[in-house]
């Protein structure tokens, strides 16, 4: 008579990666500040409102106000914004 003995498994690590079709379904927006005078922000869809102390944009996840001195829009395609001067605050509403 031959007993079932049941395998051991090793137990499954969690992992933090997403999958691709689960990443490229999930609306993603990016912050990148560098030294207070450049501002990189991804997953734009429109700028709301701009002047060289604060600007708007509308991300796809939520609005970002920055705030600050000589504020000026350097960059602006593919979902990113590039806002260089100086940043005094950034809010997310």
């Amino acid at each position: 008579m031959r007993k079932n003995k049941k395998q051991q498994h090793a137990p499954k690590e969690k992992s933090f990666f997403v999958s691709r079709t689960v990443a490229s379904a999930a609306p993603r927006m990016t912050v990148e500040c560098l030294d207070r005078y450049e501002l990189l922000l991804g997953g734009c869809k429109k700028i709301e409102g701009y002047s060289p102390e604060e600007t708007i944009v509308s991300t796809s996840s939520c609005t970002v106000r920055v705030k600050g001195q000589k504020i000026s829009i350097s960059f602006s395609g593919e979902g990113k914004i590039l806002l260089c001067g100086r940043i005094t605050s950034i809010e997310f509403i």
